[in-house]
Order: structure tokens, then C-alpha cells, then sequence
């Protein structure tokens, strides 16, 4: 079973998979939605060291594939915030529009184009930092002190395999 963005679950320890987008976290929900285990999915949110006993895993992806999906994603979901104007652009416009140092590293409203940057440039690093995508060495202490598992799409199977051991979960059904 699976629940979002709570803190206050009642339980004594928790797993939190902290979903990284474009990172094969949607197939890992329905995978955990499965298990007898609650797990805490962390979506849209940065790392958070929570205020109880917290078992933290996460999937990370070859940043240059990410951003491919992110740009193939936004084409393709009407829904996205920033779909009508990407799906003009190529993928090298898309590229160029990202890597624009001058809109800097900040939020913008969804539906302004700046926030092209803010959804690509660094994530895993935005997100395990705690928010700072230049802070790689926040990033790391937080993997080294706080999280169990840390998968890569390309390898998933593995990954599902050390997930199994690492956090004991004997039930997993996979």
C-alpha cells in the first residue's frame, strides 16, 4: 500500500521513496501499491528528514535520458502546464531553453516557460539536497546518511532485487 506525501502515518518506522520524476517512479507505485507494507511515497517534494525512524530509497537516471523524457512527456500530456508551448519546439529548442543560465535555478509559475530549467537542470541533485541543484555534496551526505537503496532505470531489476534485501521485504511481490 502506498500513501502520499504524509508525515503522520501511524506507524513506528517508515519507508519513504522519495520519486525523482522521469525516473521510472509511476511503475515502482503500482509495484509497491501491492505490498502488504505501507510505503511513503515523497512525490513533488524535496528530501525531508522526517521526525520519526525513516527508511529513505529513490531511483535515479542518466540526467541526458531524463531530460529526453521530460521533453517527449510534456509533448505528448495535454495536461502539462507547459504543453501547448513545447510541443512546437524540437528537442534541441527544448535543450537550448533549458541550459539558459540567466533564469537561474527558481521556481517559475507552471505555466511560464521558464520553468523548463526548474524541472531538468540537476534534479536528482534538487531533490536529494533538499532543493539546491549546485549543492552535489548535500546531495551525497544525504544518500550516505540517510538513504538505503539508490536504483538507476537502467539497471531496475537489480535494483528491485537490493530494494527486496535491503529493506527486508520478504513479502515483495514483484
Amino acid at each position: 500500500m502506498i500513501q502520499f506525501n504524509k508525515e503522520d502515518l501511524d506507524q513506528e518506522e517508515l519507508i519513504c521513496f522519495l520519486h525523482i520524476p522521469k525516473t521510472g517512479g509511476k511503475t515502482l507505485w503500482r509495484l509497491l501499491d501491492r505490498q502488504k507494507d505501507t510505503f511513503l511515497v515523497w512525490h513533488g517534494k524535496f528530501f525531508k528528514q522526517l521526525n520519526k525512524p525513516c527508511t529513505y530509497f529513490t531511483m535515479l537516471r542518466d540526467p541526458v535520458d531524463r531530460v529526453i523524457s521530460t521533453y517527449y512527456y510534456i509533448r505528448r500530456y495535454e495536461r502539462d502546464p507547459l504543453h501547448s508551448q513545447v510541443k512546437k519546439m524540437s528537442l534541441k529548442e527544448f535543450v537550448s531553453y533549458m541550459n539558459k543560465e540567466d533564469l537561474g535555478n527558481k521556481p517559475y509559475p507552471k505555466k511560464d516557460l521558464r520553468s523548463i530549467r526548474f524541472r531538468t537542470v540537476n534534479l536528482a541533485t534538487r531533490y536529494i539536497s533538499v532543493g539546491d541543484p549546485l549543492n552535489l555534496g548535500k546531495a551525497k551526505e544525504n544518500i550516505n546518511n540517510y538513504f538505503s537503496v539508490v536504483g538507476c532505470t537502467d539497471m531496475y531489476d537489480e535494483f528491485l532485487f537490493f530494494m527486496k534485501n535491503d529493506l527486508e521485504l520478504t513479502d515483495l511481490i514483484i
